[in-house]
């Protein structure tokens, strides 16, 4: 039985999940971290997972063809790889995880993107976590179009509204500049439509970029699901167990909150 009201979305992110500059390479410390964290939450929120695609996805999606079925091919068959390696290690530590393969239920049609997302509310209703993740999805306008974990979420948001947005990444949240790459650099523990023009020029410029749009991405698109949803997002590190708690439980935490209402 479920102790507090509503949905929390939560992401493992690539760079958390796995070591991005390593084909194929999965980071267990963020594994162990992340049955920690959900041990802590399972029981008191419903929890909607995702997991980014890191180094298993990304270096496919780069380097295939754009409009090339063995690209999409290799792209689903990363995907699902990484995401069956994350829920085969949740279920055998005791977290009720189940994976819903992202283009299964979402694809894109003649009038956009389309989601069967009821399979999802019912597991969420069984006290199940469901687990979606970025993918290359079928289109009908192309071979394929690559959907992000932040794309699906906002998707899904349409039809089940999360009352938080929880993404743990391999650094504390967002930078002024890349905390991997600089030393001299600054949290940005805010993100709100006071400075939210400034912060995107000011990452833009030192930021790199991956399949999905790098941090510059990320940010755009999770300001925009807090603007179309009134959801706070949190960004905070995996690596911090009780930090992520307090993120993911809506307390005071130590990372970034993107949010677009006052």
């Amino acid at each position: 039985m479920k102790t507090s009201e509503g949905t929390v979305f939560v992401k493992l992110g690539g760079s958390f999940i796995t070591y991005k500059d390593k084909f194929y390479s999965i980071n267990f410390t963020a594994l162990k971290n992340s049955v920690e964290i959900l041990r802590e939450v399972v029981n008191e929120y419903n929890i909607l997972l995702g997991n980014g695609g890191g180094s298993f996805a990304h270096p496919i999606v780069l380097c295939g063809e754009e409009e090339s079925v063995s690209t999409l091919v290799k792209c689903q068959e990363a995907t699902r790889d990484l995401n069956h390696l994350i829920v085969d290690y949740l279920v055998n530590n005791g977290i009720p995880a189940v994976s819903f393969q992202t283009s299964a239920i979402i694809y894109e049609g003649e009038q956009g993107l389309e989601v069967f997302v009821e399979p999802i509310k019912i597991a969420l209703r069984n006290n199940v976590v469901p687990m979606v993740y970025g993918e290359c999805i079928h289109s009908l306008a192309r071979v394929f179009r690559v959907l992000s974990t932040e794309d699906v979420f906002l998707e899904l948001s349409k039809h089940i509204k999360p009352v938080r947005v929880v993404l743990l990444t391999d650094v504390k949240g967002v930078y002024d500049r890349d905390p991997t790459k600089y030393d001299d650099v600054e949290l940005i523990r805010i993100i709100d439509k006071n400075n939210y023009e400034d912060v995107i020029d000011k990452i833009s410029k030192n930021a790199s970029t991956d399949a999905t749009g790098g941090i510059v991405g990320k940010v755009v698109k999770m300001y925009n699901l807090s603007c179309k949803i009134g959801t706070p997002i949190h960004i905070v590190s995996g690596f911090d167990i009780e930090n992520a708690v307090r993120a993911i439980k809506g307390e005071e935490f130590i990372g970034t909150m993107i949010k677009c209402a006052d």
